[in-house]
């Protein structure tokens, strides 16, 4: 037994029962092994949660990364949001469960960390030129801040997808790609054209 079956057997028991198992040697038992067996990758459900949706964050890295290895880093975001956004589609209902229930109580949880770490180190390989940032002398600052505005980013993405009841999530698809682009033309500095586009489409009834 290894942590991907953990995480497998964790995420067929949510989709079964919509809950969580009533504690950790009652889903020992539900696997047939014993307890201590599990506490060798997780020592709580929260952790198991963590790695599931860090999974499939990776898992959206590692395919975004199989297509042509010279985009631009733009498009190398494009590719990798729409992917992610598949992988979730085919997980929407333990994805739902796992996430916070609103944007607020997400402050507070640890559940997306791991995520967090592997979005913002392939974001690194990507040596993106934010030049936007030039006025900041310190790179480590200019190295968080962009950071910082990247997992932004990334979490508007993905409390849209979740609030989304559009077709195939169709409008979510129109938001990474509008977001990107108002996000690219603010790093080179040319941000009113897509500022206004953007706003037009967050405020269309």
């Amino acid at each position: 037994m290894d942590s991907t079956q953990i995480q497998q057997a964790y995420s067929a028991y949510i989709s079964k029962h919509n809950e969580r198992p009533k504690n950790m040697a009652f889903f020992a038992e539900s696997m047939k092994i014993d307890e201590s067996n599990i506490y060798e990758y997780f020592t709580s459900f929260n952790m198991i949660e963590e790695s599931i949706l860090n999974h499939f964050v990776k898992n959206a890295i590692g395919l975004s990364k199989q297509g042509d290895q010279e985009m631009h880093p733009k498009e190398s975001i494009l590719t990798f949001y729409y992917t992610f956004i598949e992988v979730l589609k085919s997980n929407r209902s333990l994805v739902l469960f796992i996430l916070p229930k609103n944007k607020i109580s997400s402050l507070k949880t640890k559940v997306l960390n791991q995520s967090r770490s592997s979005f913002l180190e392939f974001l690194k390989e990507l040596n993106i030129d934010f030049s936007a940032f030039s006025f900041i002398p310190n790179s480590d600052i200019k190295d968080k801040t962009s950071d910082v505005l990247a997992w932004i980013q990334f979490e508007s993405i993905l409390w849209y997808w979740v609030k989304d009841e559009s077709v195939n999530f169709e409008r979510t698809d129109v938001f990474i790609e509008k977001s990107l682009k108002l996000s690219f033309e603010i790093i080179e500095s040319n941000i009113p054209e897509s500022l206004v586009d953007f706003g037009k489409f967050i405020f269309k009834k």
